[in-house]
């Protein structure tokens, strides 16, 4: 058993699916002056440790064009990958059992991009070696490789937290959630009484006080997983040298960018760094990173100037809120971006609309005059924040929008697997938007009120979203007024903000 995860339901899939999606890879790419991969036709996608095959399917669902290929090594999470693509009609998805030490046997083809999400950093040396071994033979020339991992410094204050909870829980015969709440209790009794560990290292108590907000399941993966072990960045990036791949960056965008990377007082000596491996480790010595979510890429090749500028001209990108909602600041550990300003302005107002290229834009009398790469670094700033996303090359064409309408349907059978799986369990779903070719998080909340806007009739939606709240034996919480009065403005509050942008990404339609 070489796939260290444990996948307890859905959450560990939030904001994966994001950063691993074809047309956000190519982005992180051109960023870094790398070429993309076309993905307008036929390409090949592998995730390693695809768990239950939600982002898998997810992205074989939003890229018909596409092969995708999930391998894990424990048969049930094969089989549950299996079922949701087969109950949500996807037919472009492949599920394999396999050791990833098996990997080599397995006479896998090549592939476009290949994407191992908390698998690097939580197994042997042996295994990650194999999976260089992998990458190096089935991962094509000018493919795109996606890892993340725990990584150093800001993990050596943190690793002994897992070893206290390893050494208290020893002797106990419970199974792992158990265990992980009683080295919670554990812990919390030790920093609320000033144990000098806590006290020494301000990270530690902050990581306490995170964790313990997270589902018990997951805290029961970071603590008690069979194989676990930082890394710095040079060191990954030199192994995965020895596979042949090459850095191109991050896919925390802010990352990429040096003036959201670090504050201002650390970005010239940042500059000075003489090779990106100094420049990366620099940074996370700067901001104590202890993750990572690295793109690499088959091949040394790099656009020039003229070639990267052309490339991030044509990217669309649209927004996943409306122009009302949109945050106007983006905070990045110590370092806050504002959006203020005409530029940021005229770009939230139109891609919020209607998605459209940078090359689009300078078309338009709104920006005129701006050259094409001012409005490119406009982009970019705003793509950082998260509410601007690269999306599919059709994401233009809309359908009228009905917010008025008394009844609407998810046209996503994946989006109605996840719903059956998922809703009311957690904190938020990730759900398909076909029209733009991306995964998005949705609060439960939403999720929940366009599941009720389907299932009732305009003025019964509030009875059913209290109905489906009471079965689950959950509330809503609101300030003032009986709770039916609460739900019936928060529907109606939906229907306002959140209905438009469903409708226009295509995650619901009206009924006709």
């Amino acid at each position: 058993m070489h796939d260290p995860r444990v996948h307890h339901g859905y959450a560990l899939y939030l904001g994966l699916l994001r950063r691993t999606q074809p047309n956000f890879l190519n982005y992180v790419c051109a960023l870094n002056g790398h070429y993309p991969v076309p993905i307008e036709k036929e390409f090949s996608y592998c995730e390693l440790g695809c768990g239950f095959g939600v982002t898998t399917n997810g992205l074989a669902q939003l890229f018909p064009q596409g092969q995708f290929t999930g391998i894990d090594f424990n048969e049930k999470h094969i089989d549950a990958a299996h079922e949701l693509a087969e109950e949500s009609g996807i037919s472009n998805v492949d599920f394999k059992a396999l050791d990833f030490n098996e990997l080599a046997a397995a006479n896998l083809p090549q592939y476009d991009f290949i994407v191992l999400h908390g698998v690097y950093s939580w197994v042997d040396p042996e295994t990650r070696d194999n999976i260089r071994k992998f990458l190096r033979a089935n991962l094509k020339e000018d493919g795109v490789a996606y890892v993340s991992y725990d990584c150093l410094p800001g993990w050596a204050a943190l690793a002994p937290l897992r070893d206290v909870v390893l050494t208290h829980t020893a002797a106990m015969t419970t199974d792992d959630t158990m265990k992980a709440q009683a080295g919670l209790d554990y812990l919390d009794f030790m920093a609320s009484n000033n144990a000098a560990f806590f006290t020494d290292n301000p990270p530690a108590k902050e990581f306490l006080a995170e964790i313990k907000t997270k589902d018990i399941r997951y805290v029961a993966h970071e603590m008690f997983v069979a194989f676990s072990k930082p890394y710095y960045f040079h060191q990954v990036a030199t192994e995965f040298r020895s596979a042949g791949l090459s850095y191109s960056g991050s896919a925390l965008l802010h990352l990429n960018f040096i003036d959201l990377a670090v504050p201002a007082e650390f970005r010239e000596i940042l500059l000075k760094a003489t090779s990106r491996n100094e420049f990366e480790s620099r940074g996370d010595f700067i901001r104590n990173q202890r993750f990572r979510q690295d793109v690499f890429k088959n091949s040394r090749k790099t656009m020039d100037e003229e070639e990267q500028l052309e490339a991030l001209s044509k990217i669309v990108f649209g927004t996943i809120c409306t122009a009302v909602e949109f945050q106007t600041s983006a905070v990045f550990g110590d370092v806050e971006l504002n959006y203020g300003g005409d530029l940021f302005a005229n770009l939230i107002e139109l891609l919020s609309g209607t998605p459209k290229s940078a090359a689009e834009l300078a078309e338009m009398d709104e920006f005129k005059a701006y050259p094409l790469d001012l409005i490119i670094d406009g982009i970019k700033f705003l793509s950082a924040g998260k509410q601007l996303v690269p999306m599919a090359a059709d994401a233009k064409a809309r359908s009228d929008q009905d917010t008025e309408a008394d009844r609407y349907i998810l046209p996503n059978a994946f989006n109605i697997q996840l719903l059956k799986r998922w809703l009311l369990k957690q904190d938020a779903v990730v759900m398909m938007a076909p029209r733009a070719g991306i995964g998005i998080e949705v609060s439960m909340a939403d999720a929940l009120f366009a599941l009720c806007l389907v299932e009732a009739n305009r003025e019964e939606v509030p009875n059913w979203v209290f109905q489906r709240l009471l079965e689950s034996g959950q509330q809503m919480v609101f300030g003032e007024g009986s709770e039916s009065e609460a739900i019936a403005v928060a529907v109606e509050k939906f229907r306002e903000t959140r209905l438009p942008k469903f409708l226009e990404l295509g995650i619901l339609e009206p009924v006709e």
